[in-house]
């Protein structure tokens, strides 16, 4: 795997790709809770939201949106939408820097900025 490392673009270390389907209310258990996801819609459907019932929010999904968060903190999920959609969601394991030796990273602080 660390052979890929040189010519992996991305700081992200997985990409899914979830066509026409729902997702049920989940956290994501393979990263960590500072690590945010990118998730990006594409397509063509009636109106969508994306929903984190941990902070009561719901945001419109329409295509070309995109949204970052901490997934393995905050539960979230979408419903179901007629037409044709897919989400490229793309997020981080743990088990993949640890197995390339790659540090985790920590929570930020204040004091991490120079001011």
């Amino acid at each position: 795997m660390s052979s890929i490392l040189l010519i992996w673009n991305s700081v992200y270390t997985s990409i899914s790709i979830m066509a026409n389907c729902t997702t049920p209310y989940h956290r994501d258990v393979n990263g960590q809770q500072q690590w945010l996801d990118m998730l990006i819609m594409v397509g063509h459907y009636l109106p969508l939201d994306f929903i984190v019932p941990t902070l009561n929010l719901q945001f419109r999904y329409n295509p070309r949106t995109i949204i970052t968060m901490p997934g393995s903190a905050l539960e979230h999920g979408v419903g179901y939408a007629d037409g044709n959609h897919a989400c490229v969601a793309y997020y981080m394991w743990q088990n993949v820097h640890q197995s390339v030796g790659i540090p985790l990273c920590t929570s930020p602080h204040m004091s991490d900025l120079q001011l």
